[in-house]
């Protein structure tokens, strides 16, 4: 199995990033046929989970994870009003729009804000497990609301909150791992909102060598600054297309 890990924290994000990128070239009116988008779809959706597992490393080996918890939430704050802020103008400016066009130029994806959730949940789990018996109720039941908010109302939250959750208690045990590995899967075919193929992203996670990778600004921000600017951009070319 050794021999299959090649690629480091850095190199792994980067091609997340690509494939992520090819997934929304749909949201671009007209660029794609619909064919073509179903395939980029399908093999974009181990992006996501691997982020969070990503994510879940970060809070294994950072050494500042208030800063990192905060980051986190800062960037999803920011990519909240930005969207609020475009699909406001758009739909001032878009009165010539049908309601079904119109809806095309919105805005609304940030699972960074899941994420966030994740590792602020993790945080919380690990803090826990610190304080006395009558303090440890707080931080769980916290941690519990971070879990259901992400669930409810994330994007990829019906997967991504059980996956880091367990990512990050069963890290050690293999057995609970793959019993929580399938449990996802089981929910994501139930619920009408889940993500049945989030298990594509496990041969990620084998070539993945647990190795940071080139430690830089580059590296730590590009993917969170590429993520709501390639989006907000999308939707800024969507409007001047339908407007023309």
């Amino acid at each position: 199995m050794e021999r299959f890990r090649v690629m480091n924290g850095t190199q792994m994000k980067l091609l997340m990033v690509f494939l992520m990128f090819l997934d929304h070239l749909h949201y671009i009116y007209g660029l794609i046929p619909a064919s073509t988008a179903s395939i980029f779809t399908i093999i974009s959706r181990c992006v996501a989970p691997m982020f969070a597992y990503l994510a879940v490393e970060s809070v294994r080996h950072t050494h500042n994870l208030k800063k990192y918890c905060l980051r986190l939430s800062v960037l999803a704050g920011v990519m909240f009003i930005g969207n609020t802020v475009l699909n406001a103008i758009f739909r001032i400016y878009s009165g010539m729009l049908s309601d079904v066009e119109r809806k095309l130029l919105y805005c609304n994806n940030n699972v960074i804000f899941t994420l966030a959730l994740g590792v602020i949940m993790i945080t919380l789990v690990q803090q826990g497990e610190n304080q006395t018996k009558a303090k440890r109720k707080w931080f769980y039941l916290l941690g519990l609301v971070c879990f259901v908010t992400g669930f409810l109302w994330g994007e990829w939250g019906s997967v991504l909150m059980p996956f880091m959750l367990v990512e990050y208690l069963f890290h050690e045990n293999r057995t609970m791992r793959l019993l929580g590995y399938g449990t996802i899967e089981i929910i994501a075919l139930l619920l009408p909102f889940g993500e049945p193929l989030y298990f594509l992203v496990f041969p990620f996670i084998v070539l993945y060598n647990g190795e940071r990778g080139k430690s830089s600004a580059f590296s730590k921000y590009f993917f969170y600054i590429f993520y709501p600017v390639h989006l907000w951009l999308i939707g800024v070319v969507n409007f001047i297309v339908m407007m023309s």
